[in-house]
């Protein structure tokens, strides 16, 4: 199970999603935003204070989908804005189904390692990221291979 985060709009976690889910198999894409969206009548902005409610049950909502697939042999992508304070919802999740919790974000042109993510290791996987989509993929998979990436509970 990856999480593939996008802090900042345009880091591009949008265009490599799909390609490091198209090169595990059997996969599955998820989009965090989509299951925020699906909210209906009284949707909230997200960036908006009021949101927080709405922001927590869609991201519970996402890993409990995500982890459903994982614990159904599915190799799982999950894009979106996921902070480390906010992975609280896909560790559980984790240590309820014992699948594997893997954490990448893509920060300014850097693939962060899950350490330097939440906040206290070396500043980067892999190497840089780069415009190309699939040369980010391609640094992400190979992180995902030696582990990189893991995240304990």
């Amino acid at each position: 199970m990856v999480v593939l985060s996008d802090p900042a709009a345009g880091a591009g976690s949008g265009a490599v999603a799909p390609l490091v889910a198209d090169a595990l198999f059997p996969s599955v894409h998820l989009r965090a935003e989509d299951f925020r969206r699906a909210v209906r009548r009284g949707y909230v902005a997200p960036d908006r204070p009021e949101a927080r409610r709405q922001n927590v049950t869609a991201l519970a909502a996402t890993a409990q989908a995500a982890f459903a697939f994982a614990s159904g042999g599915y190799q799982v992508v999950v894009e979106g804005s996921v902070a480390p304070t906010a992975l609280d919802a896909f560790r559980r999740e984790s240590r309820a189904t014992g699948a594997a919790l893997h954490y990448v974000v893509l920060n300014g042109g850097v693939v962060l390692n899950a350490r330097a993510a939440a906040g206290g290791g070396a500043a980067a996987a892999g190497g840089p990221a780069t415009d190309d989509a699939e040369v980010t993929a391609d640094t992400v998979l190979a992180g995902l291979r030696r582990g990189a990436y893991l995240l304990g509970w």
